[in-house]
């Protein structure tokens, strides 16, 4: 290739690449065919290797890519066996009841729903009317029978008892005798939810005197 020609080339595509009017007004079309030539003889002055050209998020012919996101693979910790039981995870029912002396005994069986966790210590027990109003003062706890820690797997059960003390033994004026309780409710250890199981149980209305004494969990 010339001096010349290269010179006389340069010119054209000045021009044309600028905008400024050529042999009939078709700037537009004179340009798009400028380019289109330029870009021939940058080609041509280029080595003949092939070059390929690879879009982000594409790939050529036989080429093939792995696609990692730079995150470890997302996991959990096992659940804490020791950890307190609860209400959610339980289930409540009433295992047994009997009576003498004076007094209702209940034995109430807490059994585990969910993941492996740990009941330990005094639940709390009050009674309730059909509104879910409390009726009388809650539960005493049975002095030394605080019971044991255990460790419930699923379907596994921990037990307590209640003890129910007749109202008619005290004066009539102090205990306000009640048969308005319907459910006993109950919180397992350590936690604020509760269950209810079914109790047709009369009780003092006064919250002065308490009917009801609690034992601790035991393995059941």
């Amino acid at each position: 290739m010339s001096n010349r020609s290269h010179s006389r080339t340069s010119g054209l595509a000045s021009v044309l690449l600028f905008g400024r009017p050529t042999r009939g007004g078709r700037t537009s079309a004179v340009l798009l065919a400028s380019l289109a030539a330029t870009s021939g003889l940058v080609s041509g002055c280029a080595d003949d290797k092939p070059s390929e050209v690879i879009l982000a998020g594409s790939s050529g012919a036989g080429f093939s890519s792995t696609v990692t996101t730079g995150t470890t693979p997302w996991s959990t910790s096992p659940p804490d066996p020791s950890r307190a039981c609860p209400a959610e995870q339980l289930d409540a029912s009433v295992d047994s009841t009997s009576a003498g002396a004076g007094h209702t005994f209940y034995s109430i069986r807490l059994t585990n729903t969910g993941t492996p966790c740990t009941v330990s210590g005094y639940p709390g027990v009050s009674l309730i009317d059909a509104t879910g109003n409390q009726v009388g003062a809650p539960a005493d706890r049975e002095i030394g029978a605080k019971g044991a820690p255990v460790r419930l797997n699923p379907g596994t059960s921990a037990v307590f008892s209640t003890r129910f003390s007749q109202p008619y033994a005290y004066n009539a004026e102090a205990c306000q005798p009640t048969e308005r309780a319907q459910r006993l409710k109950i919180y397992p250890p350590n936690d604020t939810g509760w269950l209810t199981v079914p109790v047709s149980q009369p009780t003092c209305g006064s919250e002065r005197i308490s009917t009801i004494t609690v034992t601790g969990v035991s393995a059941g």
